[in-house]
């Protein structure tokens, strides 16, 4: 029979491949980065395609 500290190093173990809240705060914070990127490439197409539809 295991030991209480074997098992629960045994339970700790299977974790690693988990995220934590710090990956998943850094992942949001991605995230938002990318939108924002996107919001701003769209927007400046936008720009882009009126200023010719208007020259």
């Amino acid at each position: 029979m295991a030991t209480t500290e074997e098992r629960v190093s045994r339970l700790e173990g299977g974790f690693e491949h988990l995220a934590t809240k710090a990956d998943v705060a850094n992942l949001k914070v991605w995230i938002m980065g990318l939108l924002l990127t996107v919001v701003v490439s769209v927007f400046l197409s936008a720009a882009t395609l009126v200023i010719q539809l208007l020259s």
